[in-house]
């Protein structure tokens, strides 16, 4: 007889579908399986774990949550719950820094399940590539073909990629940001914000994914977090095609990391039971197999490079694993999560108005000032 856990993940195929598709693996391997509830894409990002940490055992959930998870004392450290060994070949096999990313103050909190980057994609039946210089997207902006997510927790994760690929990335030596380069990149983001269409505005990375996926008056979307579900045939009527994220020089550095992490509820029931599935779930076996085949973007290395993974999906995952090895990794800092949201809403103001000032440079960096709590 099989036990059941409660699970809490984002309501996406990604998210969900993925790791549905891999009870069976759980029941075959240790006779468990998991419910698996689901919140939307703005709750993930945005709510507070200590919002519903009570009714779970295991949840997904996004890095920038992790410090205040841990003052919350919602979540429990894998430390306490696997090996060091079982940690070590995790750390090993994740993509990039998606390991680390769930790192605070010497313990690690969460697993890398999934493992995202801003990207971009392109109509294969349209361009041959991707734009590869933010020069090229410029121009291909001002011909119509370009998409662009700017809800605001999009505009802030350009904002971010942008700073870092100038070489002056958000809380470089322990200041919030470098004023000189946020006024450039402010720049630059209007002048890409003019010349993409005004939906864009209000549109996230699926938007502009389903947008790109059925209309033909568009071929590119930029600074969009991959989603792989759309390079597998049959998901859309036209597929995407996945790459590096565009660049001042080519190198495709600096993306904002995204991705989601498994971790251990502090009220789990079993909570040796939960990180047992937790370590399954990350692990290549199903990462490449079952998680993959139902819409899941693994974490493991593995699964980015195997041929059956990339088959299944047009080489989505070999075709951004450079976007996503150099990408970077917002801190672990508590009280970030709010940071975000806040400087998110003026620089999608910014956008809007299409104007900036100098009080809106201070407005940005006030707000690591008025909300961080304690850092690493």
């Amino acid at each position: 007889m099989s036990t059941n856990l409660k699970g809490m993940t984002w309501d996406h195929p990604r998210g969900l579908d993925s790791v549905v598709n891999s009870n069976q693996l759980l029941l075959d391997e240790i006779g468990v399986s998991v419910d698996w509830d689901a919140r939307s894409l703005l709750a993930f990002g945005d709510q507070p774990i200590v919002e519903f940490y009570n009714e779970y055992d295991l949840m997904i959930i996004d890095h920038p949550h992790v410090p205040d998870a841990v003052h919350a004392e919602a979540v429990i450290a894998f430390d306490q719950l696997l090996t060091q060994e079982e940690l070590a070949m995790l750390r090993k096999t994740s993509v990039g820094q998606s390991h680390s990313s769930y790192q605070y103050r010497g313990s690690q909190w969460a697993l890398a399940i999934d493992t995202a980057a801003q990207a971009s994609a392109f109509r294969p039946d349209k361009a041959d590539r991707a734009p590869i210089y933010w020069d090229e997207v410029l121009d291909f902006a001002e011909a119509g073909t370009v998409l662009w997510a700017q809800k605001p927790v999009d505009a802030f994760s350009t904002f971010a990629t942008l700073m870092a690929q100038r070489e002056a990335p958000l809380t470089n030596d322990r200041s919030f940001m470098n004023k000189d380069v946020a006024a450039e990149v402010l720049g630059f983001m209007i002048e890409l914000s003019a010349k993409v269409p005004d939906f864009c505005l209000t549109s996230n990375p699926i938007d502009i994914a389903e947008i790109l996926a059925r209309d033909e008056r568009y071929t590119y979307g930029v600074c969009m977090y991959g989603y792989s579900n759309y390079s597998r045939q049959g998901f859309r009527d036209n597929i995407l095609f996945y790459d590096d994220v565009p660049s001042f020089d080519g190198q495709a550095a600096g993306s904002q990391l995204g991705g989601a992490g498994i971790a251990v509820s502090s009220k789990s029931k079993d909570p040796q039971l939960a990180a047992r599935i937790a370590l399954l779930l990350s692990s290549p076996d199903i990462q490449s197999t079952a998680y993959m085949q139902a819409g899941g973007q693994p974490g493991n290395l593995a699964a980015w490079k195997s041929a059956h993974a990339n088959q299944f999906t047009n080489n989505f995952f070999i075709n951004t694993l450079r976007t996503l090895e150099r990408a970077w990794v917002r801190p672990r800092i508590f009280g970030w999560p709010e940071v975000q949201f806040a400087s998110s809403q003026i620089i999608h103001r910014v956008l809007t108005e299409k104007n900036f000032s100098s009080n809106d440079l201070d407005a940005i960096e006030n707000t690591y000032a008025i909300h961080i709590k304690e850092s690493v």
